[in-house]
């Protein structure tokens, strides 16, 4: 396996996760839209459907605030290139917090200031399994 095929891999599966709604979440969205009796309920429907909308034509994050990023990493307990897939999707936290882009939420707790880059100290955190 190629480390940079990982890096490529966990950029585009970062952008896809902010900027594409599944299916069955929009379609509940809709459906909510369509039977809310609340005029501010559809106002706020509404609006978060054209923001999925606008996401999605512009390839954007639908929300602000992109969150904390995790990585979920199934391997053998022997498998030697570990260090190398966590530098990978370090990688592509960078990427992506600067292209897509992610906001930078990271923040060194000590020095009490964010890194800018989504990334630190067990920053984007991996379970490995």
């Amino acid at each position: 396996m190629s480390i940079k095929v990982v890096e490529e891999t966990a950029y585009k599966l970062l952008k896809l996760a902010v900027t594409v709604l599944p299916r069955d979440v929009r379609a509940a969205l809709e459906e909510a839209y369509r039977t809310e009796t609340s005029d501010i309920g559809r106002a706020q429907l509404e609006a978060i459907l054209e923001d999925v909308r606008l996401a999605e034509e512009q390839s954007r994050p639908i929300c602000q605030d992109t969150g904390t990023i995790i990585f979920y990493a199934k391997l053998g307990a022997d498998f030697p290139a570990r260090k190398g897939i966590y530098e990978a999707l370090v990688r592509a936290t960078r990427k992506a917090t600067r292209e897509v882009p992610l906001r930078p939420n990271a923040v060194d707790p000590l020095a009490e200031r964010n890194t800018g880059d989504n990334t630190g100290r067990y920053i984007p955190y991996v379970h490995w399994g």
